[in-house]
């Protein structure tokens, strides 16, 4: 199953919150367009910090503290790009406007998007509470309701292979995402193939999937 937004489904997506006059809809607007800049696990993007992001504003690395990352081994560092820095730039405005009308508890570290426990207390929005946020703008835009925060990552993967003139674009892919081993980042190039038999299908008019026009020949071929 494709579990990552095509070009026209991430611009679908975005402007579904964009485009709505509402402080929490541009938040997320913001955040969701950071994921797919970055690829960022959302367990790793939640524990961000507003100080970590002023520090990557300044430096032109965004690094994740490695006991957030997953593995906990290394800590992972994002290239601010232009397009970056600006949903940056924004998610730390809103931050910091909401801060200034809280009363921060001794030690809190202020997040870089606020959300609320059960109890109403202000804090770093929750995983579970992305995932609702991300569901209702795909909802919204007409996409799959299945979508997760981690289809953002995926998303990230698949526009360095499309977009790279490099020529290796998996090996991009690969230290931009910052997996451990090329294996990882082979998925996708299975995407790509993916996406090639969809466009193929619809230039030809095929009805058929590639996998069961296999089982189909093979199953005749054994008869």
């Amino acid at each position: 199953m494709k579990r990552y937004l095509t070009e026209t489904e991430q611009r679908q997506l975005l402007l579904s919150a964009k485009r709505t006059a509402d402080p929490l809809a541009q938040r997320d607007y913001h955040w969701m367009a950071a994921l797919i800049l970055t690829g960022m696990r959302i367990q790793e993007w939640s524990r961000l910090t507003s100080a970590q992001v002023r520090l990557a504003l300044h430096n032109g690395w965004l690094v994740s503290l490695k006991e957030h990352c997953k593995g906990k081994r290394h800590a992972n560092d994002y290239l601010v790009t232009h397009p970056l820095r600006q949903h940056l730039q924004a998610l730390l405005a809103l931050s910091d406007e909401l801060a200034a009308h809280l009363e921060l508890s001794d030690g809190q570290m202020q997040p870089l998007v606020w959300g609320r426990d059960r109890n109403g207390v202000a804090g770093a929005l929750s995983v579970r509470s992305y995932e609702a946020r991300l569901k209702q703008w795909a909802t919204a835009a007409g996409l799959d309701g299945r979508i997760s925060p981690h289809w953002l990552r995926h998303t990230r993967g698949m526009n360095i292979m499309r977009r790279s003139r490099g020529k290796d674009a998996l090996r991009v892919a690969k230290l931009a995402l910052n997996h451990q081993s090329l294996r990882s980042t082979g998925i996708y190039t299975q995407m790509s193939r993916e996406e090639y038999e969809n466009e193929i299908r619809i230039v030809d008019g095929g009805r058929v999937p590639r996998r069961f026009a296999r089982a189909i020949a093979l199953s005749q071929g054994a008869a």
